[in-house]
């Protein structure tokens, strides 16, 4: 695969804190992606100036950021594609290491790691770190653009779990799964618990349908052990006082999603 043979989609709404970064970052790459989507859901914040000034193709989208996802990729050309989020920071040599994984390989693991201000923010950071690795919860974000059409692409149903879900379809197709070196920077800003427990209740509404398409995977990946105990059970050797901050910060969001799940579920009866 040639090096500049890599499409880039990017979902965006009122993305204008991070955008900007984001678009920096794609632009200061080692090889040049072939094409570059952002896939606007309204934003009014001038997310979409700042995407065309930085040479984006801009698609306007009503829906999800699994629709986005998928109409960006109905548009590309190149072999490979890649998704990214406007709140993530590429390493340089990161479109490189796809076009040359995508050799041997039909989907791509990118580690991320967190960065922010503030205590919580800390927290996340090394919850992460402590996903590194675990096949239970990463899933692919770069695929040979043939087979992820044929996979069907991200679930248009699916706002919470749509990359799981996703990263499920392609390990029942037995695709070879392959992991670049390089980490993505995922730029949380200033977290507090509130926001956490608000984004995890926004989740949490929606999630339902994940589990009943996944509920052997999806079980797994909401028990409490692997979601609250496990991260901070691996921070607390080297950050006993911020392994403590995991614990809360993760069992408040697990019952901010539970609440949000129990709200969906009572919206949909009625």
């Amino acid at each position: 695969m040639s090096p500049t043979d890599i499409s880039v989609v990017m979902p965006t709404y009122n993305s204008s804190r991070t955008i900007a970064r984001c678009l920096e970052s794609i632009r200061a790459q080692t090889v040049k992606c072939k094409e570059l989507f952002v896939v606007d859901r309204q934003s009014k914040d001038g997310s979409k100036e700042v995407a065309r000034r930085n040479g984006a193709i801009v698609i306007d989208n009503l829906g999800n950021r699994s629709v986005a996802r998928n109409i960006g990729a109905k548009r590309a050309t190149a072999r490979g594609i890649l998704f990214v989020d406007s709140d993530m920071i590429l390493p340089r040599t990161l479109l490189q290491e796809c076009a040359q994984a995508l050799q041997t390989n039909q989907a791509l693991i990118i580690p991320e790691v967190s960065t922010g201000s503030g205590f919580w923010a800390e927290c996340k950071r090394l919850e992460r770190e402590s996903y590194s690795g675990n096949s239970l919860l990463e899933a692919a974000r770069c695929f040979d653009l043939s087979q992820f059409l044929a996979l069907g692409g991200y679930n248009s149903k699916l706002e919470a779990g749509e990359d799981w879900d996703l990263q499920n379809r392609v390990n029942a197709h037995n695709l070879v799964v392959g992991r670049v070196k390089s980490w993505i920077v995922h730029d949380e800003g200033r977290i507090t618990l509130p926001s956490c427990m608000r984004k995890k209740y926004s989740y949490g509404k929606t999630i339902k349908e994940y589990l009943r398409l996944n509920p052997n995977a999806g079980v797994r990946q909401v028990n409490p052990f692997n979601r609250i105990l496990a991260p901070a059970m691996a921070t607390f050797p080297r950050h006993p006082v911020h392994a403590g901050g995991v614990l809360l910060m993760k069992s408040l969001e697990l019952a901010a999603a539970a609440g949000g799940h129990m709200a969906g579920s009572v919206s949909h009866k009625e």
